[in-house]
């Protein structure tokens, strides 16, 4: 799901998991690590074991790991083959109910931690942030449920091939075009939403000079002048 957001986002994301084969996880790491532009590489902790990839310079922690030794390994990975002087950002993703773990994870590594920095935030990407990532979620959210209906289709027919037999209608899925009001809804929801998008990613983000979830570590460095956001606008080719 993190993986087909970002795609929909429209950032150049490769995706690394356990259900993949080990043939394709292996093509997948030469093409990353032959590959001269930037990546976003979303994998899970199985799939990562023994990821050695040089000029990994970030490691965001979707999920707080639930041991130090996974956070260690994890971490590890950034800053790999790029010198001696290397180093790499660890960025972890807390909700309220993970912070006692994570706690224990930076005391663990870094006996110095005695309480979290407060991260600046600028109100206006936040805000521009949010709008095109809940879009993409709800197009993500909607292409699942054809794509899971369209599957199962295609398993019925080719069950009803093998045995010879007529396939009955009413084991089809129909996806969310042929349900009730609310999921027709919810597609053309999806399906404006995806226009909307389209037009958003055209243009750079900006920053403000303020704003509710602005705080205050970041408040002088928003307020000494609005400035473009260089974009990351993606070709139609």
């Amino acid at each position: 799901r993190i993986g087909d957001t970002l795609k929909i986002l429209g950032l150049p994301v490769r995706m690394l998991h356990a259900q993949m084969a080990q043939k394709q996880r292996m093509s997948a790491l030469e093409s990353l690590r032959k590959s001269k532009s930037r990546s976003i590489v979303v994998a899970t902790d199985v799939a990562a074991r023994g990821l050695d990839v040089s000029s990994i310079t970030s490691v965001v922690h979707y999920d707080v790991p639930r041991a130090i030794d996974t956070f260690v390994h994890r971490a590890g990975r950034t800053a790999r083959g790029v010198g001696e002087t290397a180093f790499g950002s660890s960025i972890s993703l807390v909700s309220a109910a993970e912070e006692k773990s994570q706690r224990a994870i930076c005391q663990a590594v870094d006996s110095d931690t005695k309480e979290f920095k407060p991260l600046p935030l600028d109100g206006r990407l936040l805000s521009a942030a949010k709008e095109r990532t809940s879009l993409a979620a709800q197009i993500v959210e909607c292409e699942s449920i054809e794509s899971k209906a369209s599957k199962q289709n295609k398993w019925f027919a080719k069950a009803a091939e093998d045995a010879g037999l007529d396939l009955d209608e009413d084991l089809l899925e129909g996806g969310l075009m042929d349900g009730d009001h609310r999921d027709r809804q919810r597609l053309a929801e999806a399906q404006k939403g995806r226009q909307r998008l389209k037009q958003l990613l055209a243009v750079p983000m900006r920053k403000q000079n303020f704003g509710k979830f602005l705080s205050g570590p970041g408040l002088k460095s928003a307020i000494r002048a609005e400035s473009d956001v260089t974009p990351y606008v993606v070709n139609e080719s």
